[in-house]
C-alpha cells in the first residue's frame, strides 16, 4: 500500500461511493478542491484507490487555531476497511501538515467515525448536530504542533 498526492478527480469516486450514496455526484465537489493549499491524499493498493482525505486550510474559529486545516471527505472502501489503509493515510496527513506549520486539524466526523478520530488522538468539540441529507455529526480537533 502506498500514500500518495492525488488530484481531486482522483477521489470524488470513493466519496461519491462511500460519503454521498443515492445523491448526487455534485456532492462530491467542495468549495477548496482546487485551492492551491489543498491537499488530497489517496491510499493506494494494486493501483486501486482504497481510502482518500482531503485538507484544506480553514480556521475554525471556536478552536482558536492560527494555521488550522480542515480535513474532509475522509473515506475508505468497504472491501479495504479494517486494513490500516485510512490509520496509514492519516498519520501521513500528520506530517504533511506539520511541515506546512498547521497548529490544529479539525473535522466534523459522522458517528460510526469518531472511535476511529479519537484513537488518533481527536477530541470531541461541542455537541452532536446534524448535517441535512447527511446525518449526525461531531467535531472534531487535533492539536499537531
Amino acid at each position: 500500500m502506498k500514500i500518495l498526492l492525488v488530484k481531486a478527480e482522483e477521489v470524488r469516486p470513493l466519496r461519491h461511493l462511500v460519503l454521498r450514496p443515492g445523491q448526487s455526484v455534485d456532492t462530491t465537489y467542495y468549495e477548496l478542491d482546487y485551492h492551491e493549499k489543498t491537499i488530497h491524499l489517496a491510499a493506494i493498493l494494486n493501483q486501486k484507490v482504497i481510502s482518500i482525505a482531503t485538507l484544506y486550510p480553514e480556521n475554525d474559529s471556536k478552536l482558536k487555531s492560527k494555521n488550522g486545516y480542515r480535513l474532509r471527505g475522509m473515506a475508505t472502501h468497504p472491501k479495504y476497511r479494517r486494513k490500516s489503509a485510512a490509520t496509514n493515510l492519516m498519520l501521513e496527513s500528520f506530517i504533511l501538515l506539520k511541515n506546512k506549520n498547521c497548529d490544529v486539524l479539525w473535522c466534523n466526523a459522522r458517528l460510526n467515525a469518531v472511535d476511529f478520530y479519537q484513537s488518533l488522538g481527536f477530541k470531541k468539540f461541542g455537541p452532536e448536530f446534524d448535517i441535512k441529507d447527511i446525518g449526525p455529526h461531531f467535531k472534531m480537533w487535533k492539536l499537531l504542533v
